[in-house]
């Protein structure tokens, strides 16, 4: 087994999205560790605890998955993503069979945004860097599949590319990678009413996206004064550049 650091330095001049290597298809490739740590930061900030099922919709080559997977309890991570090669390669080079075994970790391929194949209902679901690639269509049916898979106190968190103004928002359906999309927050919370969530913007650090939290109660949601306090996710040293 390579270790991550030496595995993924090749990858570091490889340009967004590309094909070559399962870092670099992820998002930029010298922040994959950045962006899987601020990941699991924020759940923990948010109360996941070790007992809690977690599905990471989008779960890619484990950027993230590689630091649940050890902290979570047998049969607690859920993992979701139509390209089956890119997990493959981070169970080969982050982690290792072993403790996807050991931990009885479950993942299924499915691009239908389907969260019911696991037939659990999930404390936390987080989708990073999906509704920024996602058009409206699919952007409805993920929320309505992570609210019907969701309990009544767990919590999504998501991120969007905000729109500067309704006149720029992305109108088509379809999947867009590498490229962006980009929704206005008005359009954020009429996906979450439409789906029956209720939504709500917070400050976490990201270097190009916004972080917001749904849930089917507003009551399980942080208020104004709670996420400016507490969800801020501020890096006191090496944040990545935009």
């Amino acid at each position: 087994m390579h270790s991550s650091s030496s595995n993924a330095d090749p990858a570091k001049s490889l340009p967004t999205g590309s094909p070559d290597h399962y870092t670099a298809f992820v998002g930029p490739p010298d922040q994959y560790d950045f962006m899987g740590a601020t990941q699991f930061r924020l759940l923990c900030a948010l109360g996941l605890r070790e007992n809690h099922a977690l599905l990471d919709f989008g779960c890619g080559s484990l950027r993230a998955g590689r630091l649940f997977i050890p902290y979570l309890k047998k049969n607690r991570y859920f993992g979701i993503d139509p390209n089956k090669w890119l997990i493959d390669e981070a169970v080969r080079n982050e982690i290792g069979e072993s403790i996807v075994k050991i931990k009885e970790c479950a993942f299924d391929f499915n691009a239908n945004f389907d969260c019911s194949v696991f037939m659990t209902k999930f404390d936390y679901i987080i989708a990073q860097s999906i509704f920024s690639h996602s058009g409206k269509s699919e952007v409805r049916k993920t929320l309505a599949s992570f609210r019907e898979n969701l309990k009544e106190d767990g919590l999504i968190a998501a991120t969007f590319v905000l729109a500067a103004s309704q006149e720029v928002e992305h109108a088509s359906d379809g999947w867009v990678y590498p490229g962006c999309v980009y929704y206005s927050e008005s359009s954020i919370a009429e996906f979450a009413e439409e789906s029956h969530l209720y939504c709500v913007k917070i400050p976490w650090y990201h270097p190009r996206q916004s972080w917001f939290l749904f849930s089917c109660d507003s009551k399980n949601l942080p208020d104004a004064e709670t996420a400016s306090t507490y969800l801020k996710g501020t890096i006191l040293k090496n944040q990545p550049a935009a």
